[in-house]
């Protein structure tokens, strides 16, 4: 004990450092891209993939499980040691707020180690050339319509369930490999931006056992940094669960903020060889171009969807139908936490940033189509 709790002191004394660190690296974005995210990461991260890939078990669910009785232990221990302590109160207070200060210094540095810090890099609208800009309603009405008709062909040929809900056959692993797959098909149609997802590569996203719980907690995947893994809800809707696990890599690969990963899931999505993946990011990138289309001109999103597939519209019902039935405070409050979060981490607009795809999606669109 006497050990643990010098060792806990010292990384108490060392938690002005994660936060000064943090600090700087916030306001010199171009310092943290050349020796965090192009030089530390890279090697960093690949050392935690080569253990925790080959795992068929999601490592960071099983520390989550093992934090959780950890804490119990040790406020138990607290509690008792109060109560046994007349007279020491305060110095058995002292003792295990080291404890807890170690605690929280240890798990910020690793926070910022695993990926933290990628919070502060270059952004990948510098990285890719793509120019994000305002754009006329007509023209994201036009993105919508192209989204619409490329998921409602995919969506012709694909195994459906009892309910005529689209049916991912394949098994977690398979679904796994097409994600990691995904990126490397992406580097080779966009040679512009090989090298880049070099780590997505390397990873194989995890079924969470719990998923169901994230569910409650409206997450579909997430990232740890303390392992290196993506993780992801594979109780959700089956078109969710392939953008979910190309969004999870994106981070992997150091791309944190969430509206680039799901415009780089999407584009993974899209390279894809396997129809059920292309129509996940077809289908999802429609939802928040579609949302954006709504939110302008509410007539023009309906006469797109009019041109959607029954399929693609019996998916969405059931994606919504999903979500409702798993609604509850608890997952509102969990909301509330990710938004804080984001914040914290540079994303000012929160939880709203998901939003922010849509611009990625028409820069692509005017690339694709020679309008810039």
């Amino acid at each position: 004990m006497k050990k643990l709790h010098t060792f806990c002191a010292v990384f108490c004394g060392l938690l002005p450092l994660w936060l000064l660190l943090a600090w700087l690296a916030r306001g010199n974005p171009d310092l943290t891209e050349a020796w965090y995210a192009q030089q530390f990461y890279p090697a960093w991260a690949g050392a935690f993939l080569a253990v925790t890939s080959p795992l068929p078990f999601s490592l960071a669910e099983v520390l989550v499980i093992l934090a959780i009785l950890v804490g119990i232990f040790w406020l138990a221990c607290f509690l008792l040691d109060v109560a046994r302590g007349k007279g020491k109160r305060l110095r058995v207070a002292a003792h295990y707020l080291v404890y807890g200060g170690g605690a929280c210094s240890f798990v910020l540095m690793l926070f910022l180690l695993g990926g933290g810090f990628n919070y502060y890099r270059h952004t990948f609208t510098q990285m890719s050339g793509l120019a994000p800009r305002a754009s006329e309603v007509e023209q994201l009405a036009l993105l919508c319509e192209e989204l619409a008709a490329e998921a409602s062909s995919l969506r012709e040929s694909l195994p459906e369930d009892g309910a005529g809900v689209s049916l991912l056959t394949g098994t977690t692993r398979e679904t796994a490999v097409n994600a990691r797959e995904s990126y490397r098909l992406l580097m080779e149609q966009s040679p512009q931006w090989a090298g880049y997802f070099d780590l997505s590569t390397r990873c194989l996203p995890k079924r969470v056992f719990f998923s169901e719980a994230m569910s409650y907690m409206e997450i579909v995947g997430v990232f740890t940094p303390y392992t290196v893994e993506a993780n992801v809800n594979f109780h959700t809707t089956d078109f969710d669960i392939p953008f979910a696990a190309c969004h999870e890599l994106a981070h992997i690969s150091g791309f944190m903020r969430e509206d680039e990963a799901n415009f780089l899931a999407y584009a993974a999505c899209r390279a894809s060889e396997d129809p059920f993946f292309r129509y996940s990011g077809a289908a999802t990138a429609l939802i928040h171009a579609g949302n954006a289309l709504y939110s302008k001109d509410p007539d023009r999103y309906f006469q797109v969807m009019e041109g959607a597939c029954d399929g693609l519209r019996r998916d969405f019902t059931a994606s919504s139908a999903y979500y409702q039935s798993h609604h509850t405070s608890f997952g509102e409050f969990s909301t509330k936490v990710n938004d804080t979060y984001l914040k914290v981490n540079s994303q000012p607009q929160g939880v709203a940033t998901y939003g922010r795809m849509v611009d990625l999606l028409l820069a692509d669109y005017r690339v694709r189509h020679g309008l810039d």
